[in-house]
């Protein structure tokens, strides 16, 4: 079985202080989270990023304002997406939010359940943003689905300090 890193919605909109849904603090998390990648490349282990991939019409955007939009700025991710070995497309539905990387919220998968069983993953380290939203909601779907899970704190970045698990 192998083990992965999952860098969660890493992206322009979230990490820029430049950013439409700028979360304090992400882009200090940089230097760690490619860290991390070099150091699970060297180990022949996997590393796959999540993107919120919001179409222009997305109803979140009544709650949360335009962010991460389809082929925009806003959606690019902030480590260098050659280093990635596969991108997990969230929130792509205009009436559905997606805040875990492996579901959105009426229970539709985003194809990382599968794609990490198919590689025989079974052990994942997880590092993003938002720890309070999109990261809980993807360590929660992560145990629930039987991964062994570490949550790196250095390469996460919250809108709160709080962290609830469901």
């Amino acid at each position: 079985m192998k083990h992965a890193l999952l860098i969660v919605d890493y992206q322009y909109d979230f990490v820029s202080p430049e950013g439409n849904l700028y979360v304090p603090g992400a882009e200090t998390k940089l230097e760690h989270i490619t860290g991390l990648i070099s150091k699970f490349k060297q180990e022949n282990n996997l590393v796959i990023a999540s993107k919120d991939w919001h179409p222009a019409d997305h109803y979140s955007f009544a709650e949360w304002g335009n962010h991460c939009e389809q082929n925009k700025q806003g959606a690019s991710l902030m480590i260098n997406e050659t280093d990635v070995d596969h991108i997990i497309l969230k929130g792509q539905n205009k009436n559905i939010e997606s805040y875990s990387a492996f579901f959105d919220e009426k229970g539709n998968s985003n194809g990382l359940d599968e794609l990490l069983k198919k590689l025989n993953v079974n052990e994942l380290t997880i590092v993003g943003v938002a720890t309070d939203i999109c990261v809980a909601n993807t360590v929660s779907s992560a145990i629930k689905a039987g991964y062994i899970v570490h949550l790196d704190l250095d390469g996460c970045a919250g809108f709160s300090n709080s962290i609830t698990f469901q």
